[in-house]
């Protein structure tokens, strides 16, 4: 698979425990290592504690809504920055087996959006919606995804940043008990706005 997961990811490859302790005294988190970092709110928790995660991607869930956080470093794709959402965003869908999968919006961020980063990056935004099976149960709950797409030319990579957020879960499924939450929009723009890469030589491994 080329991109993340919905809810709490399964084992799929072997990732290093993350190091610190569960409980969080600020919202400022370290990505891989250091090399990023963002804010969150303090109920996220870092899913390498809890479960494997692949090496390429830092998991963090938020237990009491079930959203999810997704930070991933992938090798550059080859498609224009205007179709590049919707290739991530299909590309998730395919991964989460969603039977159904729409691109709500997609856009160019605005310099504001992203201040910490060199005004070089290319930032895209935008928001999916998929119905989507949890563990493999037959009922489905409907999740948004808030995608940041950055695409780093001279690294030839691509950074995607992916909050899920379910917005209807089916009371057969085994979130049924978890309220929708609110909110999530200012999660995304939060970590987006505190988005930072702190070491870039992380690119030449």
């Amino acid at each position: 698979p080329e991109a993340g997961l919905v809810g709490p990811p399964t084992p799929a490859m072997a990732g290093a425990p993350g190091e610190g302790s569960m409980t969080r005294t600020g919202e400022e988190v370290q990505l891989y290592g250091g090399a990023f970092v963002c804010d969150l709110p303090t109920s996220f928790v870092d899913a390498s504690k809890l479960r494997e995660v692949p090496d390429h991607q830092e998991v963090w869930v938020d237990t009491p809504s079930d959203m999810s956080l997704i930070v991933e470093i992938l090798d550059r794709k080859e498609v224009s920055d205007d179709q590049a959402l919707a290739f991530f965003l299909s590309d998730l869908a395919e991964f989460n087996d969603a039977r159904e999968a729409n691109v709500l919006s997609s856009r160019q961020a605005a310099p504001e959006e992203l201040p910490g980063l060199p005004a070089h990056v290319v930032g895209l935004v935008g928001l999916g919606e998929q119905g989507v099976a949890k563990f493999g149960e037959s009922c489905a709950n409907r999740v948004q995804v808030h995608i940041c797409a950055l695409r780093l030319v001279e690294q030839q990579t691509d950074v995607l940043i992916t909050l899920n957020n379910p917005v209807a879960i089916d009371p057969q499924s085994s979130s049924g008990a978890i309220p929708v939450q609110q909110g999530a929009e200012d999660v995304f723009r939060k970590v987006l706005q505190s988005f930072r890469i702190l070491d870039w030589e992380l690119f030449n491994g």
